[in-house]
């Protein structure tokens, strides 16, 4: 752990950002690793939940997986808690964990997390090669969100789009509170506004809904429809099948509406600097 100026204790991953400098290649891949750790990593729930398969093959396990990367005095990282099909996803060290994926650099973490070719130091495999195997295997499922995959499977289609909705809207949040910039001054000027995402359809069981609420400058992501107020924007999306050619950006978002993948109701200007920012984050991780 480190402490800031104010004694206001900070974690690793906290601690290096605050000691890169700003906009410098080294602040970019905390910055994308942070992204992942809180934004992308909670939603490996969705498949141990919605996947058959997946939620069987993790059905007994109760472990802890660490995620590593060196970085000087200052290492960051995120560790997976499996608990007989409980999971949460906690960003920083943990004490004494099972499986231990440690990698040189954050960049090469990275790398492997969007896809790329980067080999992991792996500590705890040889006492747990089936933790090791089923671990892969469900990392593999963040594949998923990644513009280039195409599935045909329904059931891998709606978890595409799921996940994909989920990792966003957090994504979103995250970035506001740890980055700043743009998007934090974009949401300082609103009042309480909820910006909410729904996947459409005549099947309860294939309906998804996700939101991002901001307030003079704070935000917090959500999953399901918020009730308490109606939406400031509301992507409506129009099934599994019209969510798609968005997220896979076979069309700009303005020739998605036209389309009619996307209704939105609202403000077409936050519309349009809230995809703009969506589109910076998929770029950063996928």
């Amino acid at each position: 752990m480190a402490e800031t100026n104010q004694g206001k204790t900070m974690t690793g991953n906290e601690a290096a950002m605050d000691s890169a400098v700003p906009e410098s290649q080294d602040y970019h891949d905390i910055l994308v690793a942070r992204l992942f750790f809180r934004a992308a990593f909670p939603v490996m729930k969705v498949p141990l939940q919605d996947d058959p398969k997946m939620k069987a093959r993790f059905a007994d396990v109760k472990a802890i997986v660490q995620f590593r990367a060196d970085h000087g005095d200052t290492p960051v990282g995120c560790w997976l808690e499996f608990d007989r099909g409980e999971f949460r996803a906690v960003e920083g060290l943990h004490d004494t964990p099972d499986l231990v994926l440690g990698f040189p650099t954050v960049a090469k973490l990275n790398a492997m997390l969007s896809g790329g070719i980067a080999l992991p130091r792996i500590k705890g495999g040889l006492r747990n090669p089936v933790l090791l195997i089923k671990t892969l295997t469900l990392l593999m499922s963040l594949t998923l969100m990644m513009p280039s995959k195409r599935p045909k499977d329904p059931l891998k289609r709606y978890l595409k789009v799921k996940m994909s909705l989920y990792m966003i809207t957090t994504a979103l949040s995250v970035y506001n509170k740890i980055h700043g910039g743009e998007m934090a001054e974009w949401t300082a000027r609103q009042p309480d506004r909820i910006y909410q995402f729904s996947v459409e359809s005549e099947n309860p069981e294939e309906r998804i809904a996700a939101y991002l609420r901001v307030k003079a400058g704070r935000s917090k992501a959500g999953r399901g429809s918020y009730a308490r107020r109606r939406p400031f924007v509301h992507f409506r999306f129009q099934g599994v099948d019209g969510a798609l050619p968005v997220l896979l950006k076979d069309a700009e978002f303005g020739e998605s509406v036209a389309r009619g993948y996307v209704v939105v109701d609202g403000s077409p200007e936050y519309a349009a600097n809230l995809n703009d920012f969506m589109g910076r984050l998929q770029g950063m991780l996928t």
